[in-house]
């Protein structure tokens, strides 16, 4: 009896030692920690479908000009964006009114405006589109007005307006505002624990965001998640696989289901493309455009919640989109992004590519210090490329695939430059390191 009791005790110290040990891991598990923080990145449970259109068509920066200097802030609890989309469904917006248009130097000083912050997309929308993803009757009739950036004064109370501001052509909109309080925003304005020095120049190629001072950026890890081509097929061919024709050539497979649909699967490099030959309606209005645009993304990936419209080209009909983790872009080695989709009246194409990030894992990486703007520039001239060959430039995550373990993946920050049509990483355009020595 007095042995049985022993053994008894025994458990119940190991029970709650376990119990101990499991708890610490629990609650000092990175991974846990980042899975609460708004990094833009889905639930493994998550209902694709529960993800909005506003969600994914959506300001990815948002800039805050106090009196002195001009800063790209970000909230790693709430997506202060996403929080500022979600108050303006309150506000009555009127019709936008041109104010100028192709004037560079007034549109410096409008972008440049102090006490004011922006919310920039990474493509033109237009008006009507903003209003359908705000609910706003008013803008909803609105076809044909582009801009990329919302500005909204919060200090000057006479001032009773948002600004839509467009990088392309230097347009500039106001829109009278009513039924609206700045209070709400300055509070998400307060809560940012991201906030990286700006300043915004105007060169050849567009509006660049340049950081003034090293910015000092977090790494990650994440555990990625993919089909197999079976999952493709069943949803693309509308579960009728029965008469598909299966080719396969060093590691390519092609898919055919007569002459209205294909899909091949490049096995080599995780891309696959898909060609619908009965999807001939090119969407009349670029409204359409960018809902059908929504449908086909929810289709065929069931992580969404990270992916952002990144391009829009209404004149091509094609749009790209990225995933993005605190605010910032992924580039993976694919040139498209993660979803391009075009639509002519030959058929639809879909572009993609099969790995999504799944859920954060623990990561031991410092943070990464990464050089000003201007020393990037430095070294971009200095690799014999002129400033007006620059495209585009953007602080984005690198993809890296770790050598003993294909299905994690690092996320590693960098500057990455577009020059003659094509996103690489700084160092691949320089062979220098785009971090602060």
């Amino acid at each position: 009896m007095k042995f049985s009791r022993l053994i008894v005790q025994v458990l119940l110290v190991i029970a709650v030692i376990t119990s101990i040990v499991l708890s610490f891991f629990i609650w000092t598990n990175t991974a846990r920690y980042q899975r609460g923080r708004n990094i833009d990145v889905t639930d493994a449970e998550s209902n694709k479908n529960e993800i909005p259109m506003n969600q994914v068509i959506s300001p990815t920066s948002v800039m805050w000009h106090d009196e002195d200097d001009q800063h790209l802030i970000y909230n790693s609890n709430e997506n202060i964006s996403l929080s500022i989309q979600k108050i303006m469904q309150d506000w009555k917006i009127g019709s936008p009114k041109l104010v100028t248009k192709k004037d560079g130097a007034y549109y410096q000083k409008v972008i440049q405006a102090k006490n004011t912050i922006q919310m920039v997309y990474p493509t033109a929308i237009t008006a009507n589109v903003l209003g359908y993803l705000l609910n706003n009757d008013s803008l909803k009739d609105e076809n044909g007005k582009q801009f990329n950036r919302i500005l909204i004064n919060l200090k000057d109370k006479k001032d009773q307006n948002i600004y839509l501001a467009n990088d392309n052509n230097y347009a500039v909109y106001k829109a009278k505002v009513r039924n609206a309080s700045a209070s709400p925003i300055t509070k998400l304005v307060k809560k940012a624990n991201i906030n990286l020095k700006i300043r915004l120049d105007i060169m050849k190629h567009g509006v660049f965001t340049s950081y003034t001072n090293p910015i000092k950026l977090q790494s990650y890890s994440y555990v990625v998640n993919g089909k197999k081509d079976g999952e493709y097929t069943t949803a693309l061919f509308d579960s009728n696989t029965s008469g598909l024709v299966t080719t396969e050539d060093n590691g390519v497979y092609s898919y055919n289901y007569g002459e209205s649909k294909r899909l091949v699967s490049d096995h080599n490099t995780d891309e696959l493309t898909f060609s619908d030959y009965t999807d001939t309606s090119v969407p009349k209005n670029q409204l359409a455009f960018l809902q059908r645009g929504y449908q086909k993304v929810i289709n065929l990936q069931d992580s969404i919640s990270n992916l952002r419209l990144y391009d829009a080209n209404w004149k091509n009909r094609d749009l790209t989109f990225r995933e993005y983790v605190e605010g910032f872009p992924i580039f993976k080695k694919s040139q498209f992004g993660s979803i391009e989709i075009k639509f002519s009246r030959q058929g639809s194409t879909e572009h993609f590519v099969n790995t999504v990030l799944e859920v954060p894992v623990p990561s031991n990486q410092s943070p990464t210090k990464l050089k000003s703007t201007n020393d990037i520039f430095k070294g971009i001239q200095k690799a014999g490329f002129s400033l007006n060959d620059i495209e585009g430039l953007e602080v984005g995550y690198q993809w890296e695939t770790e050598a003993d373990n294909e299905k994690v993946v690092d996320l590693k920050p960098t500057y990455y430059i577009k020059i003659d049509g094509h996103w690489k990483a700084y160092e691949d355009w320089t062979n220098q390191t785009a971090e602060e020595e």
